[in-house]
Protein backbone atom coordinates (compact mmCIF):
# COMPACT_ATOMS: atom_id res chain seq x y z
CA UNK A 1 0.00 0.00 0.00
CA UNK A 2 1.13 3.49 -0.93
CA UNK A 3 -0.25 6.73 1.30
CA UNK A 4 0.70 9.94 -0.18
CA UNK A 5 0.04 13.44 1.31
CA UNK A 6 1.21 17.00 1.32
CA UNK A 7 1.45 20.08 3.69
CA UNK A 8 -1.22 22.78 3.69
CA UNK A 9 0.48 24.63 0.11
CA UNK A 10 1.34 21.62 -1.77
CA UNK A 11 4.85 22.25 -2.06
CA UNK A 12 5.80 19.51 0.71
CA UNK A 13 4.76 15.63 -0.17
CA UNK A 14 5.77 12.69 0.82
CA UNK A 15 4.78 8.54 -0.19
CA UNK A 16 4.60 6.08 2.63
CA UNK A 17 4.79 2.78 1.39
CA UNK A 18 4.10 -0.09 4.03
CA UNK A 19 2.62 -3.54 3.69
CA UNK A 20 0.36 -3.09 7.13
CA UNK A 21 -2.78 -1.61 7.41
CA UNK A 22 -3.32 1.54 9.24
CA UNK A 23 -4.70 0.12 12.12
CA UNK A 24 -1.70 -2.74 12.26
CA UNK A 25 0.92 0.01 12.51
CA UNK A 26 -0.79 2.61 14.75
CA UNK A 27 -0.22 6.22 15.35
CA UNK A 28 1.52 7.98 18.15
CA UNK A 29 1.60 11.38 19.96
CA UNK A 30 4.80 12.67 21.18
CA UNK A 31 3.98 14.63 23.80
CA UNK A 32 6.34 17.07 23.28
CA UNK A 33 6.13 20.47 23.52
CA UNK A 34 6.76 20.90 19.52
CA UNK A 35 4.90 18.23 18.28
CA UNK A 36 2.10 19.26 20.67
CA UNK A 37 2.21 22.52 19.67
CA UNK A 38 1.84 20.91 15.63
CA UNK A 39 -0.47 18.55 16.70
CA UNK A 40 1.48 15.76 15.05
CA UNK A 41 0.50 12.64 14.87
CA UNK A 42 3.10 9.97 13.55
CA UNK A 43 3.97 7.26 12.14
CA UNK A 44 6.47 5.15 11.14
CA UNK A 45 7.66 1.13 9.43
CA UNK A 46 10.95 -0.05 9.52
CA UNK A 47 9.91 -2.33 7.03
CA UNK A 48 8.45 0.38 4.55
CA UNK A 49 9.56 3.39 2.75
CA UNK A 50 9.35 6.67 2.93
CA UNK A 51 9.66 9.19 0.09
CA UNK A 52 10.01 13.03 0.39
CA UNK A 53 9.39 15.68 -2.35
CA UNK A 54 10.82 18.51 -2.11
CA UNK A 55 12.98 21.20 -3.13
CA UNK A 56 15.34 22.32 -0.41
CA UNK A 57 14.60 26.45 -1.02
CA UNK A 58 11.19 25.18 0.31
CA UNK A 59 11.97 23.38 3.19
CA UNK A 60 12.75 25.14 6.97
CA UNK A 61 14.65 22.23 8.84
CA UNK A 62 14.45 22.80 12.99
CA UNK A 63 16.19 20.66 15.93
CA UNK A 64 16.06 21.12 19.39
CA UNK A 65 16.26 19.56 22.81
CA UNK A 66 19.25 16.58 22.08
CA UNK A 67 19.15 17.68 18.23
CA UNK A 68 19.02 14.39 17.25
CA UNK A 69 16.71 14.83 13.87
CA UNK A 70 15.80 17.67 11.89
CA UNK A 71 12.51 18.79 11.97
CA UNK A 72 10.66 19.34 8.15
CA UNK A 73 8.80 22.70 7.71
CA UNK A 74 7.35 24.19 4.53
CA UNK A 75 8.76 27.48 4.66
CA UNK A 76 5.47 28.70 2.78
CA UNK A 77 2.48 27.48 5.05
CA UNK A 78 4.39 26.03 7.97
CA UNK A 79 3.22 22.56 8.23
CA UNK A 80 5.60 20.20 10.03
CA UNK A 81 5.51 17.08 7.72
CA UNK A 82 8.43 14.65 9.16
CA UNK A 83 11.07 14.32 11.64
CA UNK A 84 14.40 12.44 9.57
CA UNK A 85 17.60 11.55 10.66
CA UNK A 86 20.64 10.26 9.66
CA UNK A 87 23.03 10.56 6.38
CA UNK A 88 23.64 9.25 2.93
CA UNK A 89 21.57 5.89 2.56
CA UNK A 90 21.34 5.21 6.58
CA UNK A 91 18.08 8.12 6.09
CA UNK A 92 15.04 7.45 8.55
CA UNK A 93 11.83 9.15 9.38
CA UNK A 94 8.54 9.71 11.36
CA UNK A 95 6.12 11.30 9.12
CA UNK A 96 3.35 13.56 10.49
CA UNK A 97 0.03 12.33 8.69
CA UNK A 98 -1.60 15.01 10.96
CA UNK A 99 0.36 17.58 8.51
CA UNK A 100 -0.05 15.63 5.62
CA UNK A 101 -3.97 15.02 6.00
CA UNK A 102 -3.60 11.54 5.60
CA UNK A 103 -6.77 10.63 5.96
CA UNK A 104 -6.55 6.64 6.30
CA UNK A 105 -4.21 7.46 9.62
CA UNK A 106 -6.53 9.60 10.89
CA UNK A 107 -9.33 7.28 11.88
CA UNK A 108 -7.30 5.36 14.15
CA UNK A 109 -6.96 5.62 18.22
CA UNK A 110 -3.59 7.93 19.10
CA UNK A 111 -0.78 6.39 21.24
CA UNK A 112 0.60 9.33 23.38
CA UNK A 113 4.50 8.28 23.94
CA UNK A 114 6.65 10.03 26.02
CA UNK A 115 10.40 10.06 25.48
CA UNK A 116 11.91 12.86 27.52
CA UNK A 117 13.82 9.82 30.02
CA UNK A 118 16.06 8.70 26.83
CA UNK A 119 19.92 9.46 26.67
CA UNK A 120 20.93 10.56 23.52
CA UNK A 121 21.80 7.08 22.48
CA UNK A 122 19.17 5.20 23.30
CA UNK A 123 16.85 8.24 21.26
CA UNK A 124 19.01 7.47 18.40
CA UNK A 125 18.88 3.71 18.30
CA UNK A 126 15.03 3.69 18.85
CA UNK A 127 14.88 5.82 15.89
CA UNK A 128 17.09 3.77 13.83
CA UNK A 129 14.99 0.61 14.82
CA UNK A 130 11.69 2.07 14.48
CA UNK A 131 11.57 4.73 12.10
CA UNK A 132 11.23 3.99 8.19
CA UNK A 133 13.88 4.38 5.80
CA UNK A 134 13.63 7.40 4.00
CA UNK A 135 14.71 8.91 0.23
CA UNK A 136 14.44 12.52 -1.29
CA UNK A 137 13.64 13.25 -4.54
CA UNK A 138 16.15 16.43 -4.27
CA UNK A 139 19.04 15.65 -4.65
CA UNK A 140 20.55 18.38 -2.39
CA UNK A 141 18.36 17.24 0.68
CA UNK A 142 19.32 13.41 -0.06
CA UNK A 143 22.78 14.62 0.04
CA UNK A 144 22.17 16.47 3.44
CA UNK A 145 23.36 15.32 7.41
CA UNK A 146 20.31 15.20 9.23
CA UNK A 147 21.09 15.35 12.96
CA UNK A 148 22.06 14.39 15.16
CA UNK A 149 24.02 17.77 15.36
Amino acid sequence: MIFSGECHCGKLKASFQTEKTPQALGVRTCQCEFCRAHGAVNISDPDGRVTIEAARENVARYSFALRTADFLICKRCGVYIAAVMGEGDKIVSTLNVAGLRMKPFLAVDEAPMEYGAETTDERIARRYAKWTPTIFTDPALAASNFGPH
